[in-house]
């Protein structure tokens, strides 16, 4: 019963990170450097899902990608979809081949982002012609990417501490 109610806990932990992190990257003028935000929801979802593995990530991805297609122009459920493949993936990937460490979150972080602007200008823009499309590709959507991996790093300390402390009261030592 006590385990139990400690891995409820660690959820909702990450659950109200996620959406305090959500109002903070869309908080207007915050964390901009040259008008690009980082989207700290998707950093906080990979750096789960390279502790808690591929259904937690996974489920982490939907989640964080949700609360980002509330402040997207893109459709409805595009992030969170990419996210969940992505977290979902990340899960996998460091349960079976990788390490969890802080190079290899700024590196997953980065090619979520990186897929899901990709996917998105192709779609949006690429597709359709437009002109001069490569220089918003260049100098605005690779920026965010860059900036959201950079950001990647306090995120997995910050999920590294909180799941090795929760792990401490779930499974305690003598067990």
């Amino acid at each position: 019963m006590q385990r139990t109610r400690f891995v409820v806990l660690k959820f909702l932990f990450y659950a109200c990170v996620a959406v305090l992190l959500a109002v903070v990257q869309n908080t207007p003028g915050l964390l901009s450097i040259a008008g690009t935000k980082p989207m700290l929801v998707a950093a906080f979802a990979v750096a789960v899902a390279m502790f808690e593995g591929e259904f937690a990530g996974a489920l982490a991805g939907a989640f964080g990608g949700m609360l980002c297609d509330l402040f997207s122009y893109y459709r409805s459920g595009y992030y969170a979809l990419i996210f969940f493949g992505c977290c979902l993936g990340v899960g996998l990937l460091v349960q079976g081949f990788m390490r969890p460490v802080v190079m290899n979150c700024c590196l997953f972080t980065l090619c979520a982002m990186l897929l899901s602007q990709g996917v998105a200008f192709f779609f949006l823009f690429l597709i359709r012609g437009y002109p001069g499309t490569e220089l918003l590709f260049l100098f605005r959507m690779l920026p965010m990417c860059g900036y959201t991996a950079v950001m990647a790093a306090p995120a997995f300390f910050a999920v590294r501490r909180a799941h090795l402390w929760f792990q401490k009261k779930i499974l305690p030592e003598g067990t």
